[in-house]
């Protein structure tokens, strides 16, 4: 029994009637369709505010709070645009804003022009609503923020760079309300880790912005990453040590007498280094357990890197 069903229902599919009528149901649907939507209607929509030509003193805080219901008569398938599109209208700070005491104000009266500019002929707009849109803001301040970067250089073994990391321009001039520019001490570029790096850095570095919003505005979206390589030597030089605050009527012997220091700088900068360039000292109110002066670089050359002491320690003995 059920196979006969089942043979039947298989048959009417491949039955040309069946086909026929279907062919005919999908014509008779779509023309339906299209007759509805040839068809004029009157409708109620929201639509999103968006502000045009507004000074540039000023912040609006609420825009996205805002919206137009925007009564009109127009065809179906202009409905059915809206309905697939979040629709957008322009309001004309320029024009149809007006600052009455803190506020600035939109009114039908003095921006109905413009908005029903925005609609072609087939769109009749009968009413707008609310009447009014009052418009929260606040005054642009302008911060020059500084640029840090968020980058990390290993150099190839024997280069390094005499150069601080900086950026061009190493900082960005924002605009916008002064409770957030209060709030922005730095903006940060994008992440970038360079390896095993031979040659000079100049790379274009995104600045990261979106934590600022849509209401703090500048004018630079990226900064120049640029940093100078050299190939590197290092460099050691023995100096004698001076000993500060020493006891009076007491004479201070230690020992050594003389303390090495290594440094690195760049080949082209290695015959101008001589040991004048540096100056060790050790205080003797800094003295550990009567026994140990701590030796302390106070005098470097510019132009050199990683400068440290060779020995940690000098032991002395005080004789009367």
């Amino acid at each position: 029994m059920k196979q006969n069903i089942k043979h039947k229902i298989l048959g009417l599919f491949k039955s040309r009637k069946l086909n026929v009528f279907l062919l005919f149901f999908v014509l008779s649907f779509s023309i339906l369709i299209l007759t509805k939507l040839s068809k004029s209607y009157t409708a109620t929509i929201p639509f999103e505010v968006n502000p045009i030509n507004v000074d540039d003193t000023f912040v609006v805080l609420n825009k996205d709070q805002l919206k137009l219901n925007i009564t009109m008569e127009t065809y179906g398938f202009n409905w059915l645009r809206y309905a697939i599109n979040t629709p957008k209208l322009d309001v004309d700070f320029k024009t149809d804003v007006v600052k009455i005491d803190s506020s600035l104000i939109w009114s039908v009266s003095r921006g109905f022009s413009n908005i029903n500019n925005q609609f072609n002929k087939q769109k009749k707009v009968i009413s707008i609503n609310p009447d009014t849109l009052l418009f929260k803001y606040d005054i642009n301040n302008i911060k020059y923020v500084p640029v840090q970067l968020n980058t990390t250089v290993n150099f190839a073994e024997g280069y390094n760079t005499l150069e601080t990391f900086k950026t061009l321009p190493d900082s960005v001039k924002l605009i916008g309300p002064k409770t957030i520019l209060d709030k922005v001490k730095v903006i940060n570029t994008e992440s970038l880790e360079l390896n095993d790096i031979k040659t000079d850095v100049n790379i274009a570095l995104l600045l990261n912005l979106d934590s600022l919003g849509n209401q703090v505005k500048t004018n630079v979206k990226e900064v120049n990453f640029e940093l100078g390589v050299s190939k590197f030597s290092e460099g050691i030089v023995q100096l004698p040590i001076e000993i500060l605050n020493s006891p009076k009527g007491k004479r201070i012997n230690y020992f050594p007498k003389q303390i090495s220091i290594s440094y690195a700088t760049s080949l082209e900068n290695f015959n101008n280094i001589t040991a004048t360039d540096f100056k060790i000292i050790c205080d003797y109110k800094e003295a550990i357990d009567d026994a140990f002066l701590t030796p302390i670089i106070v005098k470097q050359p510019e132009g050199v890197k990683n400068v440290r002491l060779l020995q940690q320690k000098i032991e002395f003995i005080i004789k009367q």
